[in-house]
């Protein structure tokens, strides 16, 4: 399989008996979760980060997915990483945090950690994306011109118009889960996201039934933060999380 770039590759760190389940979003690839993977690794843990289906090759491999293939990726690595660890934290970012919720609601997990995860979306388009579809097949995305970037935020350039209705339907059905979490969660937003509304996390907040929540908010860490200018803060806080629920 060819790949955009050898960081898009889904990644496998082996450490402790806990490990962490690394969930990047939609038209990313698991590059965004490695900078993040080698912290955890290094502290310890074993950690794999998922490379969701048509994800991280071409686009052509996207547009022939559903929303219920990016779940059944991160679940086919859960039962393997089940196989290894005693037990399992999900860590999503944007959409990926939105799987990590739904996998939470019926798979067994000790914790979940959500990072820039979308409920209601700003761009105000994407629900029109069933009908703009016929109009326009594909988004353009803002260059990357930071070097550091360049090498994690490895992704596609473009966007399916077609596919932001599968991101739509995999939100609506996780948002019937939500008070099937009971575990432990971080909720995690950066007040300078331009991509999700701070709704998002009010209303994960509200709905899940874990008895530990916890909010962290940065300020300038993007959409992204697990690349972003607070990335370091943002280890920090995940990690300071783990240890205090005492996984």
């Amino acid at each position: 399989m060819d790949y955009i770039h050898k960081n898009a590759k889904s990644f496998y760190f082996k450490g402790n008996n806990i490990g962490f389940l690394l969930i990047h979003g939609f038209t990313g690839s698991a590059a965004v979760m490695r900078p993040l993977g080698e912290y955890l690794n290094n502290k310890g843990f074993t950690v794999k980060g998922v490379l969701l289906k048509g994800h991280g090759t071409n686009l052509s491999e996207l547009e022939k997915t559903k929303w219920k293939d990016w779940i059944a990726s991160a679940e086919r690595e859960y039962i393997n990483l089940k196989q290894k660890c005693k037990k399992i934290i999900l860590i999503g970012v944007s959409m990926g945090g939105v799987i990590a919720l739904n996998l939470a609601s019926k798979l067994e997990v000790d914790s979940t950690i959500c990072i820039s995860t979308p409920i209601k979306i700003k761009n105000k388009q994407a629900k029109y994306a069933p009908i703009l579809k016929f109009h326009k097949k594909y988004l353009k995305k803002p260059k990357i011109n930071n070097k550091y970037l360049s090498e994690y935020c490895i992704g596609y350039e473009k966007t399916p118009v077609s596919k932001i209705s599968d991101v739509l339907r995999l939100i609506r059905a996780t948002k019937w889960r939500l008070k099937k979490v009971k575990v432990p969660i971080l909720l995690i937003q950066s007040n300078n996201d331009n991509t999700i509304d701070k709704k998002s996390i009010e209303y994960i907040y509200d709905k899940v039934n874990s008895e530990i929540r916890k909010v962290v908010f940065l300020e300038k860490g993007g959409h992204l933060a697990t690349i972003g200018e607070e990335k370091d803060k943002l280890y920090r806080e995940i990690y300071t999380f783990i240890k205090q629920i005492d996984i």
